[in-house]
């Protein structure tokens, strides 16, 4: 924790001195040795210092989170000559109460820091403002080690709070069947209308709303919508056991919909299916679908953030320097001063780890649109023996989303400001103007973002799969691999911007890895009551991003990770048809994480690594039952 988070207005200056009855009295907790190398740099009459401290005492941040969920549903189905039908109704609540530790109460900090003598008081030291010894204020030293008194930290600590809420509501109704034979058979239909409602909150403890706890400002956020939607999809047969057609059919469905925020929105797909014998099957697809934004992505306010891997543009630039960032770094006060008074931009370790910035909805979001294609094989060779108990698919991915809901990544609005040729990406860009604390003048303070419907992303590849089950011994085992080459992977961030290849990265714009290669293989055993599972999943190397070496003047692909394979076990035995116990052994071989550190893309805090896609916990262990009613 630094001095800033106590004393903000000020960047961090603590005073260490006080006007008392019309003369300045030194706060007797400021050791000597502080005390003859300070002076007033602020302005305001008394000496003031600075700290950064590690705070031990206060113990860790530690969540414990209570989550209960009620959910009522009923409906009705049944048959009407060839027409099956079905309706519901259903009504869904889950609330989360959370409560943390680790974290003080600024205000309490700031009346506790400032202490003067009074000999009537506990060590002759006694809090400065009156109403704050009424609450208990105990003065705190925060010089040297494991220096905090019991009774300071009790007034210091400030205990935090979360309670969430999501509430839904459905009602739905649908009938499919058959109608109108045709030459290869009867076309296969359905038809339904569904209405749901969401509303959910999110509301941390005052402290945290007003950033007064030394963490980030979380105000809260509130939110609902409604939709009202229909579909339709069908089945037509249009070829049966002709010659290279064992079956061709056509399959379609449109769906639309109406929502309280975003308005209408349609889906649609269209596909074929075709046959040429009993053992292979073609099939593809060509789909158009929305996404509407959710409650958060629309109406969360501004919520702090502290971003890190962040490379500013300004750094290096000197008073001549000619490169397309220079003049527009150079006429940024703060950082014309910083290189006036150094020579050249600089920054300094405090200037790096503290950035702040503010992540921010937008109630003025419209849907995504998504286009994706598909093609692909299913083999089914029950006519060769040696292959008859195997089932085989190989399909081709090509998807796309325009008007993509995404979060304008940091770093793309730093160098649109700096050089790239886009001004307006400043406004998201705060500098101090002068050295406050130990952040130096034209260091960035803030780094925001928001969501928009801005730019793209995309993707490309090859799922493959193969299974096979059969009599082994005693019992029966069955085996399924899955394996997934991405081709591309692709973001971009605004309409006018170029596509930030992904595939392979490690990537701030998909917020973590995504190997080319990924494979999961399950085995699984069953012998009577007893069964055993397990499987095993592959995840190729990764690099950093490209644009993130790129900054540092290294080529693409030159820092990476290596592959990393997990195998999780489980084990079950059924007591009874109803009944079944099972022990499960994840990371069973205790696979240790890609180090991604703090600073890097794809960062998890608090795992030093990707936490999506790498475990950072270890081998693990658990037991449970299943009871079937």
């Amino acid at each position: 924790m630094g001095a800033e988070d106590i004393y903000p207005a000020s960047g961090g200056q603590v005073p260490a001195e006080f006007l008392v009855n019309g003369r300045m009295v030194r706060n007797p907790i400021v050791p000597q040795y502080l005390w003859d190398r300070i002076s007033d740099t602020d302005g305001d009459g008394a000496r003031d210092y600075y700290f950064t401290r590690r705070m031990a005492e206060v113990g860790s941040r530690h969540s414990d989170a209570e989550r209960g969920t009620f959910r009522l549903a009923t409906g009705l189905k049944g048959t009407l000559k060839d027409w099956n039908y079905e309706a519901f109704i259903a009504y869904g609540k889950t609330k989360e109460s959370q409560s943390s530790t680790g974290q003080v109460n600024v205000l309490n900090f700031r009346s506790a820091l400032e202490a003067v003598p009074d000999a009537t008081a506990p060590g002759g030291v006694a809090c400065r403002d009156a109403n704050a010894r009424a609450q208990g204020c105990v003065p705190i030293n925060v010089f040297g080690f494991n220096s905090i008194s019991a009774d300071a930290l009790k007034y210091v600590v400030a205990p935090g709070s979360l309670d969430n809420a999501v509430t839904q509501k459905l009602a739905g109704a649908s009938v499919n069947g058959e109608m109108f034979e045709l030459p290869a058979g009867k076309i296969g239909w359905a038809a339904g209308a569904e209405y749901r409602k969401e509303e959910s909150y999110s509301i941390p403890d005052p402290l945290t709303q007003a950033g007064l706890n030394a963490g980030n400002a979380i105000p809260p956020t509130f939110g609902k919508f409604d939709v009202r939607e229909f579909f339709v999809e069908s089945r037509v047969p249009l070829l049966k056991d002709q010659p290279f057609a064992k079956s061709l059919s056509f399959l379609g469905a449109y769906r639309h919909g109406d929502y309280s925020t975003v308005g209408k929105t349609n889906s649609w797909n269209a596909g074929m299916e075709w046959a040429p014998s009993n053992d292979v099957k073609v099939r593809g697809t060509h789909a158009v679908s929305t996404r509407a934004p959710n409650i958060n992505e629309l109406f969360s306010p501004p919520s702090q953030d502290f971003p890190t891997g962040l490379v500013d543009p300004c750094l290096g630039v000197t008073l001549t320097s000619t490169q397309p960032s220079a003049a527009a770094c150079r006429a940024d006060p703060g950082v014309l001063a910083n290189i006036r008074a150094n020579g050249v931009f600089t920054q300094t370790q405090a200037d790096l780890q503290g950035i702040s910035g503010y992540n921010r909805g937008n109630p003025n979001l419209k849907a995504e649109k998504g286009i994706s294609s598909t093609i692909g094989i299913v083999l089914t060779p029950r006519s060769i023996p040696a292959l008859s108990k195997f089932t085989f698919t190989a399909d081709y991915f090509k998807i796309k989303i325009e008007d993509a809901i995404v979060s304008t990544p940091r770093q793309y609005s730093l160098d649109q400001c700096y050089g790239g040729g886009n001004p307006a990406f400043c406004s998201f860009i705060t500098r101090y103007p002068t050295n406050v604390g130990s952040s130096s003048a034209g260091a960035i303070q803030f780094s925001d973002t928001a969501v928009s419907n801005s730019g793209g992303k995309g993707t490309e590849g090859v799922d493959l799969t193969a299974s096979w089950a059969d009599r082994v011994g005693p019992g029966r085992l069955s085996a399924h691999v899955a394996y997934t080459y991405v081709k591309s992977l692709w973001d971009l961030p605004l309409p006018d911007a170029q596509k930030d290849e992904n595939a392979g990265e490690i990537s701030t714009a998909q917020n973590g890895a995504t190997p080319k290669n990924k494979a999961v293989v399950n085995l699984a055993y069953k012998w009577g009551a007893f069964g055993i599972n397990s499987t095993t999943t592959y995840y190729g190397k990764v690099a950093l991003d490209d644009q993130f070496l790129a900054q540092f003047d290294l080529p693409a692909r030159s820092v990476s990770t290596g592959s990393k394979i997990y195998n999780d076990f489980q084990f079950n035995y059924t007591l009874k048809k109803s009944v079944e116990l099972y022990l499960g052994i994840d990371n069973a071989f205790n696979t240790k994480p890609a180090p991604i550190i703090s600073g890097l893309p794809g960062n998890v805090t608090g795992t030093e690594t990707d936490a999506s896609i790498y475990d950072p916990i270890g081998r693990r262990y658990y037991l449970g039952v299943r009871v079937s009613l």
